[in-house]
């Protein structure tokens, strides 16, 4: 696969990334709530949650999904019940939604909440895997060596994941840093935990 081909595929990935959706709403709050230096552990651990479900969609795992209703439901299922649960601790207390109290807790700590929160919420969505594995057979060069053209577009979607994370993460910081009142902050918050029961019950109401 030669650089144009590269570049479409982080292109296209980076374009999809880009949109909206539960992992760039957790990043943007964790970046607001926390800064964008604790943000690295939110965006490290939707990178790894990318990287493991393109790792699956290459081992396959993406077309047995694909084919077992019953599977996909299971993980779609798991995935929305999650993000409703997610939203309703955010609508409740702004520092539910990452079930972390920075009061006694160490940066270690800390930033080990946000990256589980960050990975959980990413892998929340069977869809990605599918969606992989659509995906990688559209660049692959049969005259290349399979295996290693896999192994670039795993990093370039690691890449990817970590860096869109992070835009919405910087993009949060940059909320809280125009030193917004209580009540808007409290308002956003909300809103952003409301998106996550949408996100949770239009996973689980989708038919794929």
């Amino acid at each position: 696969m030669d650089f144009a081909f590269w570049a479409l595929f982080a292109v296209t990935v980076f374009s999809t990334s880009l949109i909206p959706g539960p992992s760039t709403l957790v990043a943007f709050t964790h970046g607001a709530q926390f800064g964008w230096r604790r943000a690295l552990g939110t965006a490290s651990g939707n990178a790894c949650a990318s990287v493991l479900q393109a790792i699956l969609a290459c081992a396959g795992l993406g077309l047995v999904l694909a084919k077992s209703a019953v599977l996909f439901m299971v993980i779609k299922y798991a995935g929305a019940a999650y993000l409703v649960y997610l939203g309703i601790t955010m609508w409740r207390s702004s520092a539910a939604a990452v079930e972390l109290n920075q009061t006694g807790r160490s940066e270690a700590d800390q930033m080990l909440r946000l990256f589980r929160s960050g990975f959980l919420v990413a892998a929340a969505n069977p869809k990605a895997i599918v969606f992989f594995t659509a995906l990688f057979p559209q660049f692959l060069d049969p005259t290349g060596t399979a295996s290693s053209q896999l192994a670039g577009m795993v990093g370039v979607i690691a890449i990817v994941s970590f860096s869109v994370a992070m835009i919405y993460g910087c993009l949060g910081n940059r909320l809280s840093a125009l030193q917004l009142s209580r009540r808007i902050m409290a308002r956003v918050q909300k809103t952003i935990g409301g998106l996550f029961v949408a996100s949770g019950i239009g996973l689980a109401a989708s038919r794929s």
